[in-house]
Parts: C-alpha cells; structure tokens; sequence
C-alpha cells in the first residue's frame, strides 16, 4: 500500500540501529523520496533517531514489519548507512540494512507532491497562486499575459509545479514543453486530488474547468523513467526579500498550499494565521523535497533562505488552526442561486431565489439556508476559500439537521464553490448575530 494516495507531507529522518547489530560495511541502494520500506530486524525493534549516529537520542523502537516512508537522504557514519524517513508524521534516521524496499506501483497518482505533513509529507495541488513557481526550476508561472501557465521541464519521470494560468486543462497539456503524464490539483477543502490523464475517458478525468481555474496551483507528472538521486541545491547566502504571504487555512492537520512570497521560510511561517508543523518545496531540477520545520534544530532543515524564493510554491502542513471559541460539527453543503449561469452541471433546482428570505431580508453574498430552529446562527466552513462568515437567514422544507445552502448570484458561482469545498465537511458554529 503506498501512501502517496494521502496527501501526507515527507518530513525528516528515521535513525536506527540497533546497538547489538553487527556493523555492516555496506548497506542497500539508497531509497528515492517518498519510496516505502519494511522493517527487517526481527526479533528486535529498529531505533529511530534524531540524527544520522548511533549516538543521536534514540526516538522510538519501531516494531519488524512497520512500513516506513523513505525522504530521499542517506549519510554514512558509525560503519552504518542511515536512511532518513517519516514514520506517521514523525522523521528521524534508520540504519538502512535493516530497511527492505517496497516496489512501487504505478497508481496514477503523485508518488512524491511537496508538502508539509506532520513534519513535512507530500499532497498536491490547490487553487491559490500568483505568478510562476521557482521552486529552483528554469521557466516560471505562466506567459505573463495571463495565459496558460508554462511551468519548469521536470526530469523525465519527475514532478512539476505552478499556475495554470487557464481553465482549460486540455490547453493546459499543450502548452508545455514536456510529454504531460498528468495533472493533478489538491483541493484544500476537502483534502484530497482531482487529476486528469491526457488521453484518458472522461470517467476517468475529475479534474476539468468547473474545478480547474487560471489561479490554481497544478502539479504534472512527466512521462519518462525516473534517474537517479541528484545532490541538493546549495544555498545561496542573501538577505530576506518578499513579504509572505497567506495560505488558505486548511483543516486541522491538513496541508495547504501557495506562493510563498518571500525567500525566508521562517518569516513565512510566522505569517500564517495557524500553527506551521512543516512547509515543504519540491525543487524541480533534482525532484527533492526540501522541509522547513519550525522549532527544529539546524542540522535537520533542508528548505532555506536562498532556496525558496518569492514565487516558490510550498506547501504547509498545519497543526492547531485557530477558530473563535465555536462549536465544530460535521455539515453537509449544498447551493442555492439568483441567476442562471452557463456551466450544466450546476443548474438546478436551487434557482431564481432572488427576493426575500425567511428573516425578511433580501439575498446577498453570505447569507445561508439552515434548519429552522438555527436560523440567526453565525457559522464558517472549515477550509472555505471564501473565508467567509455565514449566517443562517433563509430556510426550506428540505433543510434539515446540520445542512448549509449556501446562496449565491450566479449559478456558476457556487458550482465553483462546492467543487472546491465538496458536500460535505465542517463547520465552526459562532452563535447568533
């Protein structure tokens, strides 16, 4: 089972070894970022440690048999080759001759998408951004004139990331200067992919325009064998630029992604209104994924200033995300509408509700349809990419329990809307007006 079908962010390291073990001249070929293997060293447990020694703090004994994911870095010492890995959110170091490598499937999805997850994992892409990617790459962002977005040439087999700079992902496929594999793009609201597969039928593509929109982030696969490990970038000695920026807030442990903004990745995790377990960057030209953590000591960063550059594009993985003291429960979602707009699929029979709703009050932008017992409730949706406050001020025979229809002007509008928020999540319940 691999785990790059849960956007999980590739943190740190895992050491082990353990003391009595016979020491190895040699150990296995180095894992790739985000390849999984087993632990072999039965009957006992193999140590998982901060460092890359035999004399780091020991983190915990992981049990034979548990499947740990590598994070593409190995260092010699102490007659032992050390793997660094990521065991359920937590990195550290293994001895690798205690480590066997799980083949890899082909599954369609990202094998290794930048991330941030507990400390630092992989996910892929969603939809805010402004301008290209460095990311270390060559050609940024998109054309400059707001057309379809032309992101850096991975290495064949490898990764890519940047704006779309269009709706149409066909076109999208086309304006690259590499055989396009797929596409993907991760939807922060309901933490999970859609992709499209040039080529492929339509039953099998999720990812189109309704969902793909000039300022989403995209992440392509090149068709092509995957090479071999390519040493990290250094960097460069220079001094803070940019402003971070402000990354959607995602769920409570989720990932997030954007623009960075700045070249310092502690400015930019200081800006961000949630607590930062981990930002990640996917550097291009050597597929590696790069991991800041904050509170971390030095040895274990490998995203620094330099590195990340003002139009990076990171992700991040959260911790607690702050709310205004409310309740949190599950929600189902739905839309209700003015005018008719021209994507099919998001007519219905939600539509011409444009006059006065149940308080009274004509509709407007924010205004919602509960049940009606919770009507003057103030609540927001977790991971909205509105970021609004809503308030129950409209009601219908069909609205019941912790449903939300959500009003909006044009059909378009909130097709656009649930396709990134889903029908279903969390809402955070702020009280009456």
């Amino acid at each position: 089972m691999r785990r790059v079908l849960r956007p999980a962010l590739v943190l740190l390291a895992v050491a082990a070894a353990a003391a009595a073990a016979p020491t190895p001249a040699s150990a296995s070929e180095a894992l790739q970022a985000g390849q999984e293997a087993v632990v072999r060293s039965a009957p006992d447990c193999l140590s998982l440690r901060e460092g890359p020694t035999l004399a780091a703090a020991r983190i915990q004994c992981v049990p034979d048999g548990t499947t740990v994911t590598a994070l593409g870095e190995r260092r010699p010492a102490d007659g032992y080759d050390w793997e660094r890995v990521e065991l359920d959110g937590v990195t550290g170091w293994m001895a690798a001759i205690y480590l066997e490598a799980v083949a890899a499937e082909d599954d369609g999805e990202p094998e290794a998408a930048p991330g941030g997850g507990d400390n630092g994992d992989n996910g892929d892409d969603g939809g805010t951004g402004n301008g290209g990617t460095g990311n270390g790459g060559t050609d940024t962002g998109s054309d400059g004139g707001g057309g379809t977005g032309v992101l850096p040439v991975p290495p064949p087999g490898g990764l890519t990331l940047g704006r779309a700079g269009t709706s149409d992902v066909q076109a999208l496929v086309a304006a690259q200067r590499f055989d396009v594999a797929a596409v993907f793009l991760y939807r922060i609201a309901t933490q999970d992919y859609l992709r499209y597969l040039p080529g492929a039928p339509p039953v099998v593509n999720t990812l189109g325009s309704p969902s793909l929109t000039a300022e989403s982030i995209v992440l392509m696969r090149r068709i092509g064998e995957r090479g071999g490990q390519v040493a990290a970038p250094e960097a460069p000695d220079e001094e803070i630029r940019g402003t971070p920026n402000v990354l959607p807030s995602p769920p409570q442990q989720g990932l997030t992604l954007g623009i960075s903004g700045t070249n310092d990745p502690v400015a930019l995790a200081e800006a961000q209104p949630f607590e930062v377990r981990s930002i990640a960057l996917l550097h291009v030209p050597t597929q590696r994924q790069l991991v800041y953590i904050p509170g971390a000591p030095s040895f274990v960063q490998s995203l620094e200033r330099g590195v990340l550059q003002p139009d990076s594009v990171v992700w991040m993985r959260a911790g607690s995300v702050p709310t205004s003291g409310g309740t949190v429960v599950e929600a189902t979602f739905s839309y209700y509408y003015c005018e008719q707009g021209t994507i099919p699929r998001g007519i219905g029979d939600g539509g011409g509700w444009c006059g006065a709703m149940a308080n009274g009050e004509v509709v407007h932008a924010g205004a919602a349809a509960c049940a009606r017992g919770s009507l003057g409730q103030r609540f927001r949706i977790v991971g909205d990419p509105l970021d609004r406050i809503y308030t129950c001020t409209d009601t219908g025979s069909a609205v019941r329990g912790q449903h939300r229809d959500i009003w909006f002007q044009n059909s378009d509008d909130g097709r656009l809307w649930l396709d990134q928020v889903g029908d279903r999540g969390r809402i955070e319940i702020l009280g009456g007006g």
